[in-house]
């Protein structure tokens, strides 16, 4: 591929990035660097940003239900929607009722599954950490009367190093970080051994996904890329993420709260969970091994927060809504019963003074 034209998909997929500050409510505590990485996976510490000595699940809990225009709605929509906006400031309502109902739609098609949040979190997530553009809106397949629930929760791409690099993306609400990469090296594994899934992966990028939003010949530069049966020769490597958001016990391990630098505790808080890095690396590198995959082709964010039950609540009040009936409790980081309801309606009004279970 010339230098032009190279110039041109790395711009049009660019196009497609959205506004993500998610590192505005996440801390990086750490990250490896590509060239010094051994057997991999590179693995990325997230945690919750503190306002003073609390974690700011709820500020969290905004920012993703914010997000969730760009991220379940298909970019002609959004533009769509965008237009409207412009012309009648009224048509803003609407803007927020399609992302509402997009999540409704899933919940009532799908009552057991428990890991949307985690799903906004990784779209934020890539887009922001690896700069890779969503290139299909899965939510609006998954919410579809006419389209069966797929597997991936996302697709990501960005052209770099003379090649498209396509992210796959699982997404894991978990008790523990353990039992988040178990589960994400399990779907990895899945997903890579179903020849026809892969293929179709593929297939809804190039036929429902975010590139008819660009202009030609840039559309048809892109597709051609994704078309892996056709044009063979191009140049594509793939990546497969996993963004495990788990419950974490540390959080317990508190400061005393005095007049000092407000920012202590965030930063005790850091500290020790970066000490955890090479831990949660060589537990996810064990996991990736026992089930096939190729470690070095794998990248991991963990994201710590206190309770995974209270994000994913304070999720769905930003959104409006009560918690779908019949969604699974994921168990408390202790292995313990899940967090008691009092304790959990405490935590979201401010007023609980313990220890999350």
């Amino acid at each position: 591929m010339s230098d032009p034209e190279n110039s041109s998909l790395i711009a049009a997929l660019h196009a497609l990035l959205n506004p993500s500050k998610v590192d505005e409510h996440l801390v990086c505590a750490g990250v490896d660097a590509i060239d010094t990485l051994g057997d991999g996976p590179r693995t990325f510490m997230l945690h919750v940003r503190f306002n003073e000595d609390l974690p700011k699940i709820e500020d969290l809990a905004r920012f993703l239900w914010e997000q969730c225009f760009y991220y379940a709605l298909p970019r002609r929509r959004q533009l769509a929607l965008k237009k409207e906006a412009e012309k009648d400031p009224s048509a803003m309502l609407r803007v927020g009722k399609a992302a509402r109902d997009a999540f409704i739609a899933f919940s009532e098609k799908n009552p057991s599954r428990a890991s949307e949040v985690a799903e906004v979190l990784a779209y934020c997530v890539v887009q922001h950490y690896l700069d890779a553009s969503q290139v299909v809106a899965k939510m609006g397949l998954k919410t579809s009367s006419n389209m069966p629930v797929h597997g991936l929760d996302g697709v990501h791409a960005k052209y770099e190093n003379g090649a498209l690099t396509i992210y796959f993306l699982e997404a894991k609400l978990a008790k523990t970080a353990n039992g988040g990469a178990k589960d994400y090296a399990e779907s990895a594994s899945n997903f890579l051994s179903n020849r026809s899934q892969y293929l179709r992966e593929y297939q809804i990028v190039s036929e429902l996904g975010n590139l008819d939003a660009l202009n030609e010949p840039e559309r048809q530069l892109a597709l051609d890329h994704f078309d892996i049966l056709g044009k063979p020769k191009l140049h594509r490597r793939e990546r497969y993420i996993g963004v495990i958001c788990y419950s974490e016990k540390r959080y317990a391990d508190k400061l005393s709260v005095t007049d000092g630098s407000i920012d202590v505790h965030e930063k005790h808080f850091t500290a020790i969970y970066a000490a955890e890095h090479s831990h949660h690396r060589d537990v996810a590198l064990k996991h990736l091994k026992n089930n096939g995959a190729t470690p070095r082709k794998c990248m991991v964010f963990y994201i710590a927060v206190p309770d995974v039950n209270v994000l994913r609540k304070s999720f769905y009040q930003e959104m409006g809504v009560p918690l779908p009936a019949g969604m699974e409790v994921i168990d408390g980081p202790d292995g313990d019963e899940p967090a008691a309801a009092d304790q959990v309606e405490a935590v979201l009004s401010g007023k609980f003074e313990g220890d999350l279970i």
